[in-house]
């Protein structure tokens, strides 16, 4: 390939000579023919450094120089050039070159072209190696890609970013659902219009103002932010403030959803609520049924003397009155020991399949004999009311608690309604597919005086009560919480000061099983008492001398022969030392040194067939499982009615005497 000489290139040497030394890269003139013919004019020794190739071979051979072009850029370069000689526009190209030794670069080249007279284009250019800053671009471009990728996908972290007019420039998935604005909608408006209330734009254009000023970040906050739809959100926002140079800054606001968050705590906050007020009932229950249980003994002493004085003291005594108060003020104390340990929960849960209509007609026939004048009582039980799985007693104890806090509700109302409602209940199912659940809801209603919020706050408080003094022990909602809790039951309740109140109690059914239908109350009649085996020896165990002496008196005075110890071991040296066997042997369960179990083991292994009975004020479920194999046969309650305890004191006379009394 043959070119034309440039005449004016050996007079222009000089100069570009001089500019080399003071610019860095390299300089050179390119000449184009018109028949597409080109060489190099002149090129400066920075070349050397560019290209590895020395300039004296590339001005002999231009094509030097394109031989190290990246086959993937040559197209682009060629057509670049020749668009330049065309529109004689400068010439600006980046192109990637592959050198002798294998290094590969990025050049970037400038020049502007001037057309001869005889047609050639001349070019001086200035070609420099920007290999380091297109790397560093490249970089931040892939790091910037992919941390936008990254955001895009995080699903629970919002992401935007701002112009610093506020304009919206990125926005991420998670800002699409936490929002409701799509990328497309979000982008390019501004962000006062997208999820800013009006009351905040002031105080975020002044925060952002004082973010550029300082360039500090605008301080994280919870902030209650608007969505689509116009509802609000609440985020935990915090900022990210970019300052890249060569780019207009920016500045990211990262919010998450407190939404969760706040559930959370709320669910947190119930549950350590429920937690202290369990832990408050549960040391409340321990105090109580320690207090109860040295109160029994107390009334039992006075239940069983007053009958003792009753049956000593005339019919026209004017002292019979005194004796009578007295016994109706202990039973109302019996009844009050027996709420403490029902809240305490020292009562024996016995849960069986029963239907609850028998249970709710037999209380209401109790709780007719008490209705107080004035008050009407309306009943309605339902058809198909599911069995359930429940301790008929303590059902009893609910409706009764429920019924006497409703009577006490209605006093001084003109026309006092209590209701009560006994129905089935079904829940519609939570979740698509599933079976809906069963209840069977007992209801107590009344048109009393109602409660209010603080009062409804505290209404299971133990030992709370809005009564006058005298009319109330606080225990009995108290009692209604604790049975419910084991019976898996859940209350409402509906009241309002003058509205009355409404308790629905709903029970979980239990279906396909067979029930229970012995009434509970019939199973607490006892049959008539016969007349005691007269002669009968009793062997009684008590550590409290009060209750000893009141059983060795009463048991006398039934024609019982009775031996009184208050000593476990003492009564066991009069054992070994007896010729033959009691015909009963009665022992408490609680006394030092030795329980009342212990006590029968060592009874029945020196008297095996002499029966033994335990006395307790909290008969347990572990005392009911271990009595047996200790040989126990009847565990008695104390304080019960005297007629009580003379029955199960008979049955077990009678079953070692048989059908012929001892005389």
């Amino acid at each position: 390939m043959s070119f034309r000489s440039d005449p004016g290139a050996s007079s222009r040497e000089p100069i570009f000579a001089s500019m080399a030394e003071h610019m860095p890269g390299a300089l050179l003139q390119y000449v184009l023919g018109p028949g597409g013919e080109h060489r190099i004019g002149w090129m400066s020794p920075g070349c050397q450094e560019i290209w590895e190739v020395a300039a004296q071979a590339a001005v002999q051979d231009a094509d030097l120089l394109w031989s190290l072009v990246d086959a993937q850029d040559l197209l682009a370069m060629r057509a670049s050039v020749l668009e330049s000689a065309r529109s004689l526009q400068d010439w600006t190209q980046d192109w990637r070159i592959t050198t002798p030794s294998g290094r590969h670069k990025w050049l970037h080249g400038v020049g502007r072209p001037q057309r001869q007279p005889d047609g050639w284009v001349v070019w001086n250019t200035v070609v420099v190696d920007v290999t380091d800053s297109k790397r560093s671009g490249d970089a931040m471009r892939d790091s910037e890609a992919r941390f936008r990728q990254l955001l895009e996908y995080v699903p629970n972290v919002s992401v935007q970013g701002y112009g610093l007019d506020l304009t919206t420039r990125y926005w991420n998935q998670a800002s699409e659902r936490l929002y409701g604005y799509s990328a497309a909608e979000a982008i390019g408006r501004n962000l006062l219009d997208l999820i800013i209330p009006p009351e905040m734009h002031a105080g975020v254009v002044g925060a952002v103002t004082e973010m550029i000023e300082s360039g500090l970040p605008i301080p994280a906050a919870d902030l209650s932010l608007r969505r689509k739809d116009g509802t609000l959100v609440e985020v935990h926002s915090s900022h990210v403030y970019l300052n890249i140079p060569g780019r207009e800054p920016e500045f990211y606001c990262i919010d998450f959803d407190l939404t969760e968050r706040r559930d959370s705590e709320s669910i947190r906050a119930l549950l350590q609520s429920q937690l202290r007020e369990s832990q408050k009932m549960e040391a409340l229950g321990t105090l109580a049924g320690g207090v109860a249980h040295d109160f029994n003994n107390i009334v039992a002493a006075i239940i069983g003397n007053v009958e003792l004085a009753l049956d000593d003291v005339p019919a026209n005594s004017p002292a019979r009155t005194s004796l009578m108060e007295i016994r109706k003020a202990s039973r109302r104390a019996r009844d009050l020991v027996q709420q403490i340990l029902a809240f305490s929960r020292r009562q024996v849960l016995e849960r069986q399949v029963i239907e609850l209509a028998p249970v709710v007609e037999e209380s209401v026939r109790l709780l007719r004999a008490t209705l107080p004048a004035g008050v009407e009582l309306n009943v309605q039980i339902g058809a198909g009311v599911p069995r359930v799985l429940a301790d008929a007693t303590q059902i009893e104890q609910v409706l009764l608690n429920l019924c006497t806090n409703a009577w006490q509700a209605v006093r001084g109302v003109a026309q006092g309604r209590v209701a009560i409602r006994l129905e089935a209940h079904v829940d519609s199912p939570a979740a698509a597919g599933a079976a809906p659940t069963a209840w069977a809801r007992l209801t107590v209603s009344d048109n009393g005086q109602g409660m209010s919020d603080e009062t409804r706050a505290r209404m299971f408080e133990p030992f709370f009560t809005t009564k006058p003094p005298g009319k109330g022990t606080g225990l009995g909602l108290a009692v209604v919480h604790g049975i419910l809790r084991d019976h898996d039951a859940v209350m409402e309740v509906q009241s309002a000061p003058g509205e009355g109140s409404i308790f629905s109690v709903s029970f979980p059914a239990v279906l396909g099983a067979a029930s229970a239908t012995v009434s509970h109350m019939a199973q607490q009649v006892h049959p008539q008492r016969a007349a005691s085996p007269q002669g009968a020896h009793i062997l009684y165990v008590d550590d409290d001398e009060m209750i000893a002496f009141l059983m060795e008196r009463l048991l006398q005075r039934e024609g019982y022969r009775v031996t009184v110890f208050t000593h476990a071991a003492h009564a066991l040296a009069a054992l070994r030392e007896q010729a033959e066997p009691f015909d009963l042997v009665i022992t408490d369960y609680n006394m030092p040194g030795m329980s009342g179990l212990d006590f029968a083991r060592d009874v029945k292994a020196l008297w095996p067939d002499s029966p033994v009975a335990i006395t307790s004020g909290y008969i347990s479920e572990e005392l009911r499982a271990q009595a047996p194999a200790a040989g126990v046969s009847e565990l008695i309650y104390k304080p019960n009615t005297v007629e009580e305890l003379f029955a199960a004191v008979d049955r077990l006379v009678r079953s070692v005497l048989g059908p012929q009394q001892r005389g």
